[in-house]
């Protein structure tokens, strides 16, 4: 079943006179499971696919659908709310609230959604955090964390609203070698155990090898498929 299904998606920006294409007339059908990556370099066009996939963003022209729901069209609040309620995101720089704790940083997500009570959000966050190795850091800041478990803490945010789908935009880029592998490692395991979709942007080669599937993009248009 396709969890992502785009049709001649266009992305224009315009600057005074200049049109800059950030995308061209990018067609998309990734399945539902999947452990997806769009590579390509920086300027590429991959952030912005994420972007109008995740509703952060709306697409000039084209069509696109995520988990069965057109999003083409979608009102502000419209895109807002299926951002609260089907997506997780993780981001390069974590964006982790510096004045809450790991526990309320997670918190925070639910808090958005008005689904559960106080007894719900303790136990389900408290599973979450035993499942991924970190129920230790509760009560830290994010400032007194090391970078991968500040990560650790950025996908425990992205997967405690059990959402249809992660994207994830470098997640590697500011994390050495060897922690960038613990954290593509979890991302996997996460996968494979859950189904959980994961639909990364990233030039990380580490990244692009554990793919499944590969959507390589230059200067805004797809360029090849596959591995």
């Amino acid at each position: 079943m396709g969890i992502v299904r785009s049709e001649n998606l266009t992305k224009i920006y315009t600057h005074g006179r200049v049109e800059v294409r950030a995308i061209d007339g990018v067609t998309l059908d990734i399945e539902e499971g999947d452990f997806t990556v769009i590579a390509g370099p920086s300027g590429s066009g991959k952030t912005t696919i994420l972007n109008i996939i995740g509703t952060m963003d709306s697409a000039t022209h084209g069509s696109i659908s995520v988990g069965g729901i057109d999003i083409t069209n979608l009102t502000k609040g419209e895109r807002a709310d299926f951002r609260r309620d089907k997506v997780g995101f993780i981001f390069q720089n974590y964006n982790l609230i510096p004045v809450l704790s790991v526990y309320e940083n997670i918190e925070f997500v639910l808090d958005l959604t008005r689904r559960y009570t106080a007894h719900e959000k303790k136990e389900k966050i408290d599973n979450l955090l035993k499942e991924l190795g970190i129920e230790n850091l509760a009560e830290r800041r994010p400032s007194e964390l090391s970078s991968g478990q500040q990560q650790r803490v950025a996908i425990a945010r992205a997967l405690i609203k059990d959402p249809i789908l992660i994207l994830a935009d470098e997640p590697t880029a500011n994390l050495d070698t060897c922690t960038g592998k613990e954290v593509v490692d979890l991302m996997e395991k996460i996968n494979m155990e859950k189904r959980t979709t994961f639909i990364f942007s990233s030039h990380d080669p580490m990244i692009i090898e554990r793919a499944r599937s590969v959507i390589r993009i230059r200067d805004g248009r797809i360029e090849g498929k596959g591995l």
